[in-house]
Parts: C-alpha cells; structure tokens; sequence
C-alpha cells in the first residue's frame, strides 16, 4: 500500500548563517482549454519569495488528487506523475547542494537559475561537460574526456556533487569491468574524472569525501612488444621484392615506430621532408613539449626504400587493422595483439636487451619521471630471470 504525499514538501536549511525555509508544491492553474484541461504549476517559496514555474503538463480537474498534489493513479497514462517526481528531485538536488557548499547562498532567483540551466552547479556530469568544452586544453585531451563523460552519463545521468563518494566509484569500476573496459581503461576513466572533481573542488563546490583516497589504479597495461628476432622478420618481410603491396605502407610506419620510439599521432604529424637530416624534432601531442630525436640508420633505410612513406598518411585504424593481418601471414606467424602502440613498446624493450641505459631511454622517450621507464626495465629483468629454466 503507497502512503499519500504530504501537500507541499518543507525544508529548513541553514546557509551563510541565515535560516532558510523553502515550500514547494504542485497545483493546477485556473484556465482551462478547450479540451478541458488545466495547466500544472510548480510553486516554490524561499523565504516569503514565490516563483510559480509552468510545468508544460496538462491534467482535467477531474483527474487531479488535490490531497497529494498528483495525477489519480488510473488516469496517469502519460507518466505525468514521474515527471512531476523528477521535478521535486531536482529541486531536492538543488537544496542539498547549496546547503552543503560552503559559502553559497540560494535565494529565489538563484533557484530559477538552477532549475532551468543546461549547466547546474548540482550536477556533476553538467559541470564536467561544460569545462570539457570552455577549459583551454589540446583536441586529443577533449576527445578522451568526452569519451570518459559519455560512459559516465549512461551510466548516471544527472549525477548530483552529493552521490559522487568513495562506494559510487567501486560500483562504477565494477560496472565499466562488466562492459568489457581493461582495468588500464577503467583506469584512465577514473582519473579522469578525478581530475574534474578536484576542479569542481576548487571552485568551491562540495565534494563529500577526499579525493586522495580515490585511487585510480595502475595505468601501465600489459606492454605488448616485439622481440629483437621478431622484428627482424618483419623487417625482412618489409624490404622483401614479394612483399604485398598493401602492407608496405602500414608495416613501414609500424617499423618506424619500432626504431624511433615515436607514438602514432606524432608519426602522422610527420612529412618527409622532415627527415631529411639526421635527427628530427617534433611537437609531441601527448606531453605537449619539442621533442628532438637522432634518426638511426635502420629508420632512414625504411624512409629511402619507400617514397610514399611520410607522404601518403594512413589513419591509426586502418593500420592496425593491416598489422593483424600481417601477423597471420604463414611466414610471419606473430601471435601477438600487434597494434601502432606496440611499436614504441617494442623500441624500448629491444633498447633494453641490446644493452641500453635506463637513462638514455628515458630521455629518448621523453618521460618526465624514471619510474615510467622502469616499467620496461622489469619486463626484461622478468625475462632475464626465466632465463634461469635454461639450465634445466
């Protein structure tokens, strides 16, 4: 059995030390068209202020239970009555979160302001969007939270400041796992959104719980590379007469990569005329800094022996969908999830067995902090350590 609605729905809330009253309730207004219906209002009251706010939603008088401000439940056919229960959720949101935020001050027009924006304070998900969209940042940062955002919103939507707490983020991970996200995934989502949530922080909205405890988790995947003996085939495959001519292209670009070290989009920001000398400079998207490396003579062979490499570009895709391909020729036969990313992943592991120094690398791969290269470093001390089994 439902219990009735109270009438109109009260609440005290103290803000900037001032004792605050706001009444909410629903009502039909007194005209009625020609169908016999009457508009719903939603009148608010903050302090003896009053907004009466037209819902768009038309009921006949008949149909209307004045006692719990709602449609009667056997004429509701069109879900009016959730529409008017979202509407006192709002609000709800809107008081909790002016309540709870320090400083902040809700009066009558504030509320209005709220209700209707596109842009809420109270809504997490609004306010990411919008400082997706007006912070200053690089297109591919933009594009990575959109796509972090748009997980985010299907999976609540709108999310008020007030949910955002340690237990939301542990359902979260778990729901991203079940869609099939890597824990490197869910990973880079939660960070972020940590990100954002830590700006909202600083303009002076609440946040329920430190965001240092929120932790994202590793980021550094699996790091699938390539053997020194493995490239070498493909490098014989690449400068062979039968190679097929649709492979040259996107196997000369993923060669490229394995000996300079250089990420995708950077490679595709190359022109040909660029490697003309014998070290390159590049603006690195990623990091957002110059970047100068030297052109070993392996890379220049792979540039001299294909003229339409560095002047036909082929998009990321397209070539890792090659590389699969060519990892399933029979004289090939890598059985490896070979992308463009592997390329980098592959120059510093193969750096590191030929006798490379961890220093070097860091400064060929352009890593702020050590403790990034030495993940490669334990990828070869792991396989210097199973090395032991030889002598069984």
């Amino acid at each position: 059995m439902t219990q009735n609605r109270p009438s109109f729905l009260v609440t005290k809330l103290v803000t900037k030390n001032k004792f605050m009253t706001i009444t909410t309730h629903f009502y039909l207004n007194n005209y009625t068209r020609k169908d016999g219906k009457r508009q719903i209002f939603y009148d608010v009251s903050i302090n003896k202020e009053r907004e009466r706010i037209p819902t768009g939603l038309y009921v006949k008088p008949e149909h209307w239970d004045n006692m719990n401000r709602r449609v009667k439940k056997k004429f509701d056919t069109e879900d009016i009555n959730l529409s008017l229960d979202n509407m006192d959720s709002k609000t709800t949101e809107i008081k909790t979160h002016y309540r709870l935020s320090k400083g902040a001050f809700l009066d009558i027009k504030t509320f209005r302001n709220e209700f209707f924006s596109k842009t809420p304070k109270y809504d997490f998900i609004s306010f990411m969007r919008h400082n997706i969209e007006e912070v200053p940042t690089k297109e591919s940062s933009k594009r990575h939270a959109r796509s972090v955002l748009a997980k985010l919103e299907e999976y609540k939507s709108p999310l008020p400041f007030n949910n955002l707490t340690l237990g939301f983020f542990e359902d979260y991970r778990g729901h991203l796992y079940k869609k099939g996200n890597k824990n490197t995934t869910i990973s880079g989502n939660i960070k972020t959104i940590k990100k954002y949530i830590n700006l909202a922080r600083k303009h002076g909205l609440f946040i329920n719980f430190d965001t240092d405890e929120l932790k994202v988790g590793s980021m550094a995947g699996n790091k699938t590379n390539l053997t020194i003996k493995e490239v070498s085939i493909l490098k014989d495959y690449y400068f062979s007469e039968d190679i097929d001519p649709l492979h040259m292209l996107s196997l000369g670009y993923f060669l490229f990569s394995c000996f300079t070290s250089m990420r995708v989009s950077e490679i595709q920001n190359l022109k040909r005329f660029d490697l003309k000398g014998n070290a390159i400079t590049f603006h690195s998207e990623k990091t957002e800094k110059s970047h100068t490396i030297v052109l070993n003579n392996t890379a220049k062979s792979l540039v001299e022996s294909q003229p339409r490499l560095f002047v036909e570009h082929l998009h990321a895709n397209y070539i890792n969908r090659t590389l699969k391909n060519i990892m399933k020729l029979e004289k090939i036969n890598i059985k490896k999830n070979v992308s463009m990313h592997t390329g980098r992943h592959t120059f510093a592991t193969n750096f590191l067995r030929k006798g490379g120094n961890v220093r070097d690398l860091q400064q060929i791969l352009n890593h702020s902090s050590i403790l990034t290269t030495m993940i490669y470093v334990h990828i070869v001390e792991k396989e210097s350590n199973l090395s032991i089994y030889l002598m069984d």
